[in-house]
């Protein structure tokens, strides 16, 4: 459950699910991918679930491949992406209103995501997120850095901020138990890809929950 109230100086936000909805571009490349290696087309939920993780722990997960299989998944994922897709994306109605009013108070932020940093800095620059950000970590091209990994960069860029004055903003349990192993807060959104009500929380400490970007407003100034 919640906490007691406070001022953050550091908000750390995913990308799919919170800042943007790239549902549709995820999906078309997943979908690609499963075609090309031949496997069985999962149902709808299971499709969906690609979106947000990882992608080679989504197939792993889905389709249990390891090793050079594996690789060669992500490697058909992440080209059609590139190619096709990866500027498909919308921002969620509220989010920049958002960050202008974080960036007033003088608050850091920064992005942390499981997207690939090419990727996730061309997003940026193309959705003009790029000036809110103090720093913007995407996972590396071999997809070894964990979402703690990327917390605890957005952390290291700002030495003069302790555990307590960050927080992790996210839509689903990758992001709440990143936050959870770094040590620092977490606010869930429930209008993205992972949660859709308040006990999908229910096994996270957690400081708020937000429906809807404006909302987070209140919850992140307090």
């Amino acid at each position: 459950m919640g906490t007691d109230k406070k001022k953050y100086k550091l908000v750390i936000f995913d990308v799919d699910g919170t800042l943007l909805d790239t549902s549709e571009g995820l999906l078309s490349s997943t979908i690609y991918m499963i075609d090309q290696l031949g496997f069985a087309m999962p149902e709808e939920q299971e499709l969906l679930s690609f979106v947000g993780p990882r992608i080679q722990d989504s197939v792993q997960r889905v389709f249990g491949l390891q090793g050079e299989k594996l690789q060669e998944a992500v490697s058909i994922f992440r080209n059609y992406y590139k190619e096709k897709e990866v500027l498909h994306a919308r921002p969620y109605d509220g989010i920049y209103d958002v960050l202008s009013v974080l960036k007033k108070q003088g608050i850091h932020i920064t992005v942390a995501t499981n997207k690939r940093q090419d990727f996730t800095d061309e997003l940026m620059k193309k959705y003009k997120f790029s000036s809110y950000m103090e720093g913007i970590f995407g996972t590396d091209m071999a997809g070894m850095l964990s979402k703690a990994d990327l917390i605890n960069k957005c952390l290291k860029q700002f030495p003069e901020c302790c555990l307590d004055d960050a927080v992790m903003v996210g839509d689903s349990d990758y992001d709440a138990e990143a936050a959870y192993a770094s040590g620092i807060d977490f606010v869930g959104v429930t209008y993205g890809f992972g949660f859709s009500e308040e006990r999908d929380l229910a096994k996270w400490p957690y400081t708020g929950i937000s429906g809807s970007p404006r909302e987070l407003i209140e919850i992140l100034l307090q």
